[in-house]
């Protein structure tokens, strides 16, 4: 059996590390209004006919969204502005994130991407990304000799 020398400042860092890795809160430290990159959560469900994309993004507008496809690709994209902020707010915790977010994901070949649509509805984004007529289960059909 080896011995080894624990060092707890290692084990910090590396806590530090994964928790900022797996959040989407800023990390400690960051300065209260701090403008900084997101990242939404999502959820994929694959149906018979389509696949459903749906991302959480509240307090967006509209506009302030893009969804583009290119080469195989499907990105989300956009950025969420802070309120304009006044300094006799006295915030004692602060956790909403600001700032742009990016998602991308990569499309199956057997997918119709001129048919793919989206619809923003209540701070969740939901994109619709058919499956190609070639994908989709078929009966065929048993001749009777």
């Amino acid at each position: 059996m080896r011995l080894v020398k624990w060092e707890p400042r290692a084990d910090l860092w590396l806590d530090k590390v994964m928790s900022n890795f797996f959040s989407d809160l800023p990390a400690e430290g960051s300065s209260e209004g701090e403008i900084t990159s997101w990242v939404p959560r999502s959820d994929v469900e694959e149906q018979e006919d389509r696949y459903r994309i749906q991302i959480d993004l509240p307090g967006m507008k509209k506009d302030q969204i893009r969804v583009t496809v290119e080469k195989g690709i499907l990105e989300i994209a956009g950025e969420r502005s802070s309120e304009k902020e006044e300094k006799s707010k006295g915030y004692r915790r602060r956790e909403r994130t600001f700032g742009s977010f990016r998602r991308s994901f990569r499309l199956p070949d057997a997918v119709d991407a001129e048919k793919i649509a989206s619809t923003y509805e209540n701070g969740v984004l939901t994109v619709e990304v058919p499956k190609s007529e070639k994908a989709l289960p078929r009966q065929i059909e048993v001749k009777v000799r």
